[in-house]
């Protein structure tokens, strides 16, 4: 099986922001390094693990909330899930700063880990 790990960034993303898709099984890991809040103070960031599936309702694997990468340039956050179904996988932004609009998250690197279950 090809081990689908990635990285990328986001800029300004609103409340809803869905990431790229990934395929996996078993676990995922999102990683956001020096995160930041445009016009205030940033101080949390809700991550949801999603399962797309094609004409159903996605499913939600739970949120995780990402405070430790406001902390600096080298502030890192993440959050594990175990135990996903096999497809397709995305996160979505829930919660920026404690609520669900108004905001815009930026964060330098994303990175997703599935390497965990598969080695």
């Amino acid at each position: 099986m090809q081990v689908q790990n990635w990285s990328s960034s986001m800029y300004d993303v609103l409340t809803g922001f869905q990431s790229r898709r990934w395929h996996d099984k078993d676990y995922s890991q999102v990683w956001f390094t020096k995160c930041r809040v445009s016009g205030a103070t940033g101080t949390s960031t809700h991550v949801d693990l999603r399962w797309d599936r094609t004409a159903q309702p996605d499913v939600s694997w739970g949120t995780k909330k990402y405070t430790q990468c406001f902390k600096g340039s080298s502030g890192k956050s993440n959050g594990e899930w175990h135990n996903l179904s096999s497809g397709d996988h995305f996160f979505q932004i829930k919660l920026i700063n404690g609520s669900s609009s108004g905001l815009a998250l930026s964060v330098s690197k994303v990175t997703v880990d599935t390497s965990k279950a598969d080695s």
